[in-house]
């Protein structure tokens, strides 16, 4: 079941989206461990913005999963959907960066 909330779905949930940052000098590059906070459809692209927090720092931020080509959310070589994946769950999330210098969500496993 889809556990993806609306911009004001989260707020009414006592969420707040504007403590994660999206600044690409505010992400972690490499691999640790971080906790899906909640989920929130995206606006501008056809994708779910995650919000996490960074288990060794304790920084917020968000990173954005987009549909592919078979309309899921799931990351290339990875098999958790997005859509429906648990939150407030820890994962090993992989980050790094694309050709154009802009942080790229690479990979994903649960941990607990």
């Amino acid at each position: 079941m889809r556990n993806v909330l609306s911009w004001n779905e989260a707020l009414e949930e006592n969420y707040e989206p504007r403590d994660y940052s999206y600044q690409k000098e505010d992400i972690q590059i490499g691999e640790y461990p971080a906790s899906l906070n909640f989920k929130i459809w995206s606006k501008k692209v056809s994708g779910i913005t995650c919000y996490f927090t960074n288990q060794e720092s304790g920084k917020k931020f968000q990173l954005t999963v987009y549909r592919n080509t078979d309309r899921e959310y799931e990351l290339k070589n990875c098999d958790i959907d997005f859509a429906e994946c648990p939150i407030e769950s820890l994962y090993k999330i992989n980050v790094g960066k694309n050709n154009r210098g802009n942080i790229k969500f690479i990979a994903a496993e649960v941990l607990e």
